[in-house]
């Protein structure tokens, strides 16, 4: 057993970290190209906001189903095929002329793209971890984080130097290259190199090992049929309905307060820094103390953000916010695999986990476009605001009554035949 293949773990978790931040820093330069969409165009922001609604629908709804080719197919294939289709739906956006282009490619062919980024990040580090799973998603989770920091910033700069156009075909090939090549780094399962998760050798005999031979896993068809599946759809339903909402309008929200172009992509910066925080303090904490406390604490922040962007009017004001939201938007992302992958086991998780987030995850694509309906219907943001911060609080209620699900009998992991159970990578 040489040392790299001890390693492995955390190559996989750098990669995923890669994917990451190129795939989400791309995603939430939209709100950057927001402005210069609109001043060309002079459409109006909710028709705007409906292409990333649409486009924040499809690749959630797709979660299902592409969950399940990663647990038959292996992740490899799956993000090739995502890479190709998330490079070349942005690059087509330096092409739009109409609305509906907009919606075609952006809306439907980049979240195929998205939605395969997603599924192949989050689900393969939980089947590589479980001692250290919060740990390893943490560090996984930060690279949106740092995308949010990098990318949206250097967008702008683009924007300036070339036009929203060209930076679309620059930032279309550039997410194409990362994720191609990060894709050949992707291993499904530990045992398929010889191991077992947290890097233990298949010979290792400790209570680490017995704990992974009795682990119980779940598919999404025993799964569903649980009072807890449908407990943690309904929590994340209500914890994702408005959190894209800030990362859709929050540069043209800081323009109407008064604010600078700079102050905003700022804020934004500063909520991708903060939000890489929350992932990793936050994955950490949860092995500590537990998923339900942790995600606990994140909600009660996120919905402090709300009440307080309400009265927001000067830059530290939006940079608190900032600071705040995304804090307790990353500490969610990082507990919500692992939360799933502790409840329902490691071999099926990319299927739970996508089931989990076509139900709840498809309610995200709700925030942008609302917001910008209630934008356009008061010439406003506040009615949005305590909307988001109510939602919030529900999901806040309904951790008190989610727990793992009872089964009789327990499935051990039999290395013996793990070989013929595993996919393909």
């Amino acid at each position: 057993m040489g040392p790299k293949k001890l390693f492995y773990g955390w190559v996989i978790t750098g990669a995923v970290f890669l994917n990451l931040a190129m795939a989400y820093g791309a995603q939430y330069s939209f709100g950057v190209l927001f402005p210069s969409i609109i001043e060309e165009f002079q459409w109006n922001r909710q028709s705007l906001a409906g292409a990333f609604s649409l486009y924040t629908f499809m690749y959630s709804f797709l979660g299902v189903l592409l969950g399940r080719w990663t647990d038959r197919f292996g992740p490899r294939l799956i993000l090739v095929c995502g890479s190709i289709l998330l490079g070349l739906g942005i690059g087509l956006i330096s092409q739009i002329k109409e609305p509906w282009h907009l919606y075609v490619v952006y809306g439907l062919l980049a979240s195929w793209g998205m939605g395969a980024t997603y599924i192949t990040a989050n689900p393969i580090v939980v089947k590589w971890f479980i001692a250290k799973r919060g740990l390893a998603v943490g560090i996984a989770q930060s690279g949106l984080g740092v995308g949010i920091i990098l990318i949206p910033p250097l967008v702008g700069t683009l924007i300036t130097a070339c036009g929203w156009r060209t930076t679309c075909m620059i930032l279309g090939t550039a997410v194409f290259a990362v994720l191609f090549t990060m894709a050949f780094y992707l291993v499904g399962y530990p045992e398929k190199v010889g191991l077992l998760p947290d890097g233990l050798p298949a010979e290792s005999g400790n209570l680490t090992l017995q704990s992974i031979y009795k682990e119980e896993t779940w598919s999404v068809a025993e799964a569903i049929h649980t009072r807890s599946f449908w407990l943690l759809t309904a929590l994340f339903f209500c914890t994702w309905l408005f959190v894209f909402l800030p990362l859709v309008h929050l540069v043209i929200f800081a323009l109407d307060i008064g604010l600078s172009r700079h102050s905003a992509l700022v804020a934004l910066s500063v909520l991708g820094g903060f939000s890489t925080l929350g992932r990793l303090i936050m994955g950490l904490i949860s092995d500590r103390i537990g998923r339900k406390p942790t995600l606990g604490v994140n909600l009660a922040l996120q919905v402090f953000s709300w009440f307080w962007i309400m009265g927001t009017s000067s830059n530290w004001m939006l940079i608190l916010f900032a600071a705040v939201f995304g804090f307790s938007y990353g500490g969610v992302s990082s507990v919500f695999p692992s939360i799933v992958g502790d409840y329902f086991g490691r071999l099926k998780a990319a299927s739970v986990i996508g089931a989990i987030f076509t139900l709840a995850g498809t309610s995200a694509a709700i925030g942008p476009f609302l917001g910008g309906y209630i934008y356009d219907l008061t010439n406003g943001y506040r009615l949005a605001f305590l909307l988001g911060a109510l939602t919030n609080l529900i999901a806040l209620f309904l951790i008190f009554f989610s727990k793992p699900p009872r089964k009789k009998g327990a499935r051990r992991l039999l290395l013996a035949d793990s070989e013929n159970r595993l996919p393909k990578d």
